[in-house]
């Protein structure tokens, strides 16, 4: 459960438009939580080769296309449990979080309703691409909420 509040977290800030302005992390992103990720953080670094450069590019508002930094989105939706046993999104922990945070409750559940649909169909099936569109989808539609760990 932790780790689909952390995933949560993590699709929620990971920036492309210019409107979109992520360099400091929404404020309900706490240090603890930067803490808990760590591991996962680390782990899916490793496995996917994506550099920190890129991760950080993407929290300024620019969105590298490599296919490290796709994948490595895909790996934190792994590791914080957000794919089910069909390798589809499951955003259930994700809703359950902004549930308690009414201000941002809406904004969160139309970007993830037009963003899940938008992502699948543009991965064509790949799904570190499916990962890196839901992600850039969010980020323009809810950049409030929206942070990459």
């Amino acid at each position: 459960m932790k780790y689909s509040i952390l995933l949560s977290l993590l699709i929620t800030c990971l920036i492309w438009s210019p409107i979109v302005h992520c360099g400091t992390r929404p404020s309900f992103v706490s240090d603890e939580m930067i803490a808990t990720a760590a591991s996962v953080v680390n782990a899916c670094q490793t496995q996917t080769g994506v550099a920190t450069v890129d991760i950080e590019a993407v929290r300024n508002g620019q969105w590298p296309e490599t296919r490290q930094l796709k994948c490595y989105m895909y790996c934190l939706w792994e590791q914080f449990g957000l794919v089910d046993d069909k390798r589809e999104l499951s955003l259930n922990g994700m809703l359950t979080f902004f549930q308690r945070i009414p201000a941002y409750r809406a904004e969160v559940q139309k970007a993830i309703s037009e963003c899940k649909g938008i992502g699948k169909y543009l991965a064509k099936g790949d799904n570190c691409e499916y990962a890196y569109r839901f992600n850039k989808c969010y980020a323009e539609l809810s950049p409030r909420t929206y942070y990459l760990f």
